[in-house]
């Protein structure tokens, strides 16, 4: 408990001290305390994490480090290190980096870096928290002019996989070095990039052309190709080969939205992943679909997604998605999944979400799968509003049917005070290990003003697959307390 006091006084004392610095200086702090249980926990333990970052901005010159820490009773498990830190030069047409870094070529095909906001990893074989991001340990410089502009970067990208406490080789097994171009010409724009890639003493070289643009006012397109030419010819597409394909058509017109996409990616998964091809997979906001949701295989993966969208007078909205993706691993697996969703104001003041679901999901040996619910908010006098949502889902596994529901009862007070009940009932097998189970958890957030924010959890969550910004990972059960205060100064 006194390493815990120690670092929570380490944390208030570099937020104090910014605020008697200069303006140019600027930065966050994510700090979060738990006590409680994760699977397989025969007693509840203390932990805190924290993460701060910090930034310095000076004419040209940006420079910025990020303190990561974190303290349990379990041994081999506590760190304390200096995670990041960048120095930025930017004066027209140049850009220079060195340090930490993030980098995405194209839509991700051969590499894309990321940071999930207030995401937090924890891994049963480790059992240490850390950020969850995908950043690059190296340098770039940047040239741009009028419609021109060129990149080259040298560096090792992050696997997240592995926390802290791990090994800096293991983490960071992957470098490349890559450069990259694109040319815009009346709202047209061709990108090529190339890039090497080692990992154990393997070399591979990849190549990579993008087209897209606006044919008209009302409609965009958008396509990729990349392929791996150290092993295969540029022609090769047989099944040894090694490439991905991407492409995206948006239209809108007045109400009316469309888009449709296609991918057919083929032993295209880069080192230890550096690479996250476009996924083609709604993401959902609604938990029991959010959390059955289909993972990217780009090692062998075709498919497309559908969207229409309408928009009614008096905002009523209404949305259809519909996904296909297949794979191929000595067995064919066929995902697919038709979704509706009809928004619609009962006034101004009280709104209704209802959708439904269904999907086929072989690899996870769901048949049938349904899935509906209900979502609405209604404002009541005194800037407060009352919201109730209400998810059910049901699907066969193994001639076995199994059932999911989730229920959310909130309450907001001026965006200031924020809480919510959620409970959360499963008979499914797989996740419970006899008969059904229940979680019930409730969640407070204050704002205690424009820079601080204190969040509490205290109940049973339940884990699972989490997608955000097209990244999938997994939330691990929790019983216990949880505290998060996160502080921008």
């Amino acid at each position: 408990m006194s390493r815990i006091l120690l670092s929570f006084g380490f944390v208030v004392f570099f937020m104090s001290l910014s605020i008697r610095l200069q303006a140019q200086f600027n930065g966050n702090n994510l700090a979060e305390y738990q006590y409680g249980q994760l699977p397989n926990d025969t007693s509840s333990i203390s932990t805190l994490y924290d993460r701060l970052v910090a930034n310095y901005n000076y004419k040209y010159l940006k420079a910025s480090a990020t303190i990561e820490q974190f303290n349990t009773p379990l041994a081999g498990s506590n760190y304390v290190k200096l995670s990041q830190f960048s120095l930025q030069y930017k004066l027209k047409p140049f850009e220079f980096k060195i340090g930490n870094f993030y980098e995405t070529i194209g839509r991700g095909l051969l590499l894309r870096s990321f940071e999930i906001p207030g995401a937090i990893l924890e891994d049963l074989s480790y059992r240490s928290r850390h950020y969850f991001n995908r950043d690059i340990l190296g340098i770039s410089a940047k040239y741009n002019y009028k419609n021109f502009t060129t990149k080259i970067l040298y560096g090792s990208p992050l696997n997240y996989v592995f926390p802290p406490t791990q090994d800096i080789n293991d983490r960071r097994a992957d470098t490349i070095a890559a450069i990259y171009s694109e040319y815009t010409l009346k709202k047209q724009t061709i990108e090529v990039a190339a890039m090497k890639h080692s990992n154990s003493g393997n070399d591979n070289v990849y190549l990579m052309a993008t087209v897209s643009g606006n044919i008209a006012d009302a409609f965009s397109y958008y396509t990729e190709f990349a392929k791996n030419v150290s092993d295969f010819s540029v022609d090769d597409f047989s099944t040894q080969s090694s490439y991905a394909f991407y492409s995206g058509l948006n239209y809108t017109k007045n109400s009316f939205g469309l888009s449709a996409e296609y991918k057919n990616y083929k032993n295209f998964l880069i080192g230890s992943g550096i690479n996250e091809p476009p996924a083609l997979i709604k993401e959902h906001t609604y938990k029991v679909l959010n959390r059955t949701t289909h993972v990217l295989q780009p090692s062998n993966e075709t498919g497309y997604q559908i969207e229409l969208f309408y928009t009614f007078p008096k905002l009523t909205t209404l949305t259809f998605n519909n996904t296909m993706a297949i794979n191929n691993f000595g067995k064919k697996f066929v995902f697919q999944e038709y979704f509706l969703e009809y928004a619609f104001p009962i006034s101004e003041k009280h709104d209704i979400n209802i959708f439904a679901d269904y999907a086929e999901d072989p690899f996870k040996l769901e048949e049938h799968r349904v899935s509906a619910g209900l979502s609405t908010n209604w404002k009541i006098p005194g800037n407060t509003s009352i919201k109730a949502d209400y998810e059910f889902q049901t699907f066969k596994r193994l001639g076995e049917n199994c059932q999911n529901h989730v229920f959310v009862l909130g309450y907001s007070y001026k965006s200031k005070i924020i809480c919510n009940i959620v409970s959360e009932y499963s008979d499914d097998s797989f996740i419970v290990t006899e008969g059904s189970k229940i979680w019930i958890g409730a969640n407070l957030k204050y704002k205690v003003n424009n820079k601080h924010a204190l969040q509490i959890f205290a109940g049973e969550r339940r884990g699972g697959p989490a997608c955000n910004a097209g990244v999938c990972y997994e939330v691990l059960d929790f019983k216990g307390v949880e505290m998060r205060l996160t502080s921008r100064f």
